[in-house]
């Protein structure tokens, strides 16, 4: 019995169902500017089939035995054509989960970048301040979400059947507006909680 409670002594925590998510990682990429850092922003090519001409961050897919640290670098570094050596990393950032997804952050300074991008991934890329992020206040959507069930769902197995009272469920979906470029969904949140990190130093 000593061997179970030492096993249990010894597990590290996790999140049940992680295994089960989208894992991705992209990175809060720093150029320096005149005055200020800014954020660099990629426009999504219209080519591709997730999230076509949607605006985001550099990042995407861990890859099997890859860190999320890793899929950083090298998705940064494939999508704006640099050398993984130029991609900095000063510190993770935090991990967000939603759904079935969840985004490991890193935020990282861009050394010599020459707004060079992939023209099969990226149709444009553009720099915010993170003075506006930091001034600027998102707006805010509340957006309910239902259970969908399919034919054979067990309904006869639970207290209530159809008529459980599932729990209500609810999103906040947020969207920033710089010039002509809107900013929203995962990339406004981690975004808003890098302003709000900022803010509390």
């Amino acid at each position: 019995m000593s061997d179970l409670l030492d096993k249990i002594r010894n597990h590290i925590p996790g999140v049940i169902g992680d295994e089960e998510r989208f894992r991705s990682a992209v990175c809060i990429a720093l150029i320096p500017g005149e005055e200020e850092y800014e954020i660099l922003f990629e426009v999504r090519s219209r080519k591709i089939l997730a999230q076509p001409g949607d605006i985001c961050l550099p990042g995407g897919a861990i890859e099997p035995g890859e860190t999320p640290e890793e899929t950083a670098i090298r998705e940064t570094s494939e999508e704006l054509l640099i050398d993984p050596k130029q991609v900095r990393i000063i510190a993770p950032f935090d991990i967000m989960r939603a759904g079935n997804v969840i985004i490991y952050s890193y935020v990282a300074v861009l050394e010599d970048y020459r707004d060079t991008f992939s023209k099969e991934e990226v149709s444009e890329t553009f720099r915010v301040p993170i003075s506006f992020f930091l001034s600027e206040k998102p707006d805010a959507y509340q957006v309910p979400y239902q259970p969908v069930f399919s034919d054979d769902f067990p309904f006869d197995r639970i207290v209530g059947g159809r008529n459980y009272k599932w729990r209500k469920m609810e999103k906040t979906t947020l969207f920033y507006q710089y010039k002509d470029y809107t900013i929203w969904g995962f990339t406004a949140m981690m975004i808003h909680a890098f302003s709000e990190m900022l803010k509390e130093q």
